[in-house]
């Protein structure tokens, strides 16, 4: 067990008792280049402006039903025709142990089963048994829980309500209770998995052991690929039909209406569509304001990642030591071919036109970035601003909460004050404030928050101001940003499922 972290006081005193300097242990903590700038939360916002209630994880219909039907088969158990909240405990445990034999038994069939958790399975997968009970189980399902589980908020759990297949109890918050409308799905699932409801695992709460043979013979009964045309059915309804939100119905049955056209469900090529850049495929009268917010969305994607982008150039020029923000602004404009002598205008405001490709200078700046030298970063990095500022709104919005995240129609204001002046001085404004203050303020706040909260030591700052201008912190390698993912490919593959025959 890792030592644990001297409190504030204790740190006081030790300075107060200490004689003179001396050594201190070599620092162990993690680190991380998780939305380095702050930029995504309003990506996510975006997103559910048309595909709410989707994550990138949960693609596939069948875990929604597993867990669903494990909550109900649980109030079953518990012979209760009411909720008895001094079961709770009992139930989710019992939840629990569904979710963990269903993805234990679908991993055995299929080692790549498109399931979170098989690394943290491995010690239950190899098992001739395991026994659903006593410390081992409990420290396993403490872990799993909030991390690989179906029910995980990273995974399966937020969908799980937002598509309404459960809901909360309006009592106790931590009661799920299966929606009426899925009744038919869920008696439908029983029905395909009736082998095995008299074993133990199925019928009682407390400790149960379930061989692997016998999880093993279930594999069938309930892979992924087994749906009920009743699933289906359900699953279209709360994903774009009638149960579904306004705003999801109109955003994924916009991205059916482009894979339709297209005669492809291919994510990227979708994508291209509702960016506008399809020739042949566009919105009608009905659909323009959907589509707006799908082309909205892609051009804030393409100025997150030019942003990340301009931060992993920055830290790359660092690695040689520290350096001031006109000379990083200086190299930036050799390598991007940018004259310093011309103004603002010229320097990123009008490399690119509001029609040019928005997925396509995404893809730029992610193939510079996977280049060994990095060499064509620079300039795809200008393309990729100035496009993004191409299409940003004409007037500032009332950001509210969202100010401090760097709004597209605020760096676009930022710029176009800056257009009438030589072009360094846009540069050296996109470099010091959208990429480098952007990150310090970020990685600070976070930080600060994790020590207060007493969470995880995650070192999060990469760059400081040194003697000779900006610097890179020991321990910090290349950043690697890559476009967020936007749901599109989860919407299709769900949309696939529900379609299937």
């Amino acid at each position: 067990m890792s030592k644990q972290s001297p409190t504030l006081d204790e740190m006081i005193a030790a300075a107060a008792a200490a004689q003179g300097p001396a050594a201190i242990p070599r620092l162990d903590e993690n680190f991380s280049s998780i939305d380095p700038c702050g930029l995504r939360e309003i990506n996510f916002e975006m997103m559910d402006l048309v595909a709410d209630g989707l994550n990138n994880v949960a693609r596939h219909i069948r875990p929604f039903t597993l867990v669903s039907w494990a909550w109900r088969r649980a109030y079953a158990v518990a012979g209760e025709t009411t909720i008895d909240h001094h079961l709770l405990p009992q139930i989710e445990d019992f939840v629990s142990r569904i979710e963990t034999i269903f993805a234990w038994s679908n991993f055995l069939a299929d080692p790549h089963a498109p399931l979170p958790g098989s690394s943290a399975l491995q010690r239950i997968i190899a098992r001739a048994e395991f026994t659903f009970g006593g410390a081992e189980w409990a420290a396993f399902d403490k872990v799993r829980r909030n991390s690989t589980a179906l029910s995980a908020a990273i995974n399966y759990g937020p969908g799980l309500k937002s598509l309404g297949w459960l809901k909360r109890h309006s009592v106790n918050s931590r009661v799920l209770v299966p929606s009426e409308e899925a009744t038919a799905a869920l008696d439908a699932f029983e029905e395909r998995i009736r082998d095995r409801l008299d074993h133990p695992a199925f019928t009682a709460f407390g400790s149960v052991s379930v061989t692997r043979d016998e999880a093993m013979a279930w594999a069938d009964g309930w892979s992924i690929d087994s749906l009920t045309d009743e699933e289906r059915a359900f699953a279209a309804r709360s994903l774009y039909g009638d149960l579904a939100s306004p705003s999801r119905a109109k955003g994924i049955g916009y991205l059916l209406q482009a894979a339709e056209a297209l005669g492809d469900m291919e994510p990227g090529q979708v994508r291209k569509a509702v960016a506008g850049e399809i020739e042949g495929f566009g919105p009608d009268g009905e659909t323009e304001g959907t589509a707006a917010l799908w082309k909205a969305l892609q051009v804030r994607q393409l100025f997150r990642l030019s942003v990340e982008a301009l931060l992993a150039w920055i830290i790359d020029r660092l690695s040689d030591g520290p350096a001031e923000t006109q000379s990083l602004a200086s190299k930036f404009m050799d390598e991007a071919g940018i004259d310093p002598a011309s103004s603002g205008d010229a320097a990123l405001l009008s490399l690119m036109q509001a029609d040019e490709p928005v997925t396509r200078a995404m893809d730029d700046i992610s193939a510079a970035l996977a280049r060994p030298l990095r060499d064509g970063l620079a300039l795809a990095i200008s393309c990729g601003l100035s496009l993004s500022l191409a299409n940003a709104p004409e007037e500032p919005k009332s950001y509210g909460k969202d100010n401090d995240r760097l709004p597209l129609a605020k760096a676009a204001s930022q710029a176009r004050a800056r257009s009438g002046k030589p072009a360094g001085n846009l540069v050296k404004h996109a470099i010091e404030t959208w990429a480098l203050a952007q990150h310090v303020a970020w990685a600070v706040r976070r930080g600060l928050a994790d020590a207060r909260r007493g969470g995880n030591t995650i070192i999060r700052l990469k760059t400081v101001v040194d003697e000779g201008g900006w610097g890179v912190l020991p321990g910090t390698g290349r950043l690697n940003p890559n476009p967020t993912p936007d749901r599109i490919q989860t919407a299709l593959m769900l949309a696939a499922e529900c379609a299937a025959a």
